[in-house]
């Protein structure tokens, strides 16, 4: 547990971002199951997506999220556009190693609402509130070095490309990996 005290309630110019809930998950699963043959093209980066899948295991993960969220473990987030109320997808800071203060942020977005700079005003919005909640944290992100779309929304919404390294995946394939960072003179507001 962590000694952070994280918002359940983001807002963004198009979209609430939201701690999950018990109950979201059957909105949840209309995300999922409409996305599951993109999700499913990183199995290294989202192996849940390799699972099948229905309404009650996203139900299990928004239980399951929102009491991380409620022990401060991580830091989940839905993303709910404000003027249909629809899922748009799912952002959070899901591994907070807190010896290193390095928190890994993830992210997907759902088929209909790919392409029009939500996930990257989602990452905006919850970066900036990490900065504020924790401005020592090292934030970052590692992508598949094929996955060019959210390589491109974390370095618009200002990470650095900082290292790429060659990794055996889970699942036994060679692949190359990218991470990124958010720069620390951002952040704290000096450089080096």
């Amino acid at each position: 547990m962590s000694d952070f005290s994280f918002a359940d309630k983001l807002e963004t110019p198009r979209m609430w971002l939201r701690c999950p809930y018990p109950g979201d998950g059957a909105s949840v699963y209309q995300g999922v199951a409409e996305t599951l043959p993109q999700l499913r093209a990183w199995p290294d980066s989202l192996p849940w997506a390799q699972k099948p899948q229905s309404a009650q295991a996203s139900e299990d993960y928004c239980q399951t999220s929102y009491a991380a969220w409620a022990m401060r473990i991580s830091w989940p987030m839905l993303m709910i556009d404000k003027a249909s109320e629809a899922f748009v997808g799912s952002i959070g800071f899901h591994q907070m190693d807190a010896e290193t203060q390095q928190w890994e942020l993830g992210y997907w977005c759902r088929l209909r609402f790919q392409g029009q700079g939500r996930m990257t005003e989602a990452v905006r919005a919850l970066t900036q509130a990490a900065i504020k909640v924790a401005p020592k944290a090292q934030l970052v992100c590692r992508i598949d070095s094929r996955n060019q779309a959210s390589a491109k929304v974390v370095m618009n919404a200002g990470y650095e490309l900082v290292k790429e390294e060659a990794v055996v995946s889970d699942t036994g394939v060679p692949q190359q990996v990218r991470h990124y960072a958010w720069p620390r003179d951002l952040q704290t507001g000096q450089s080096g």
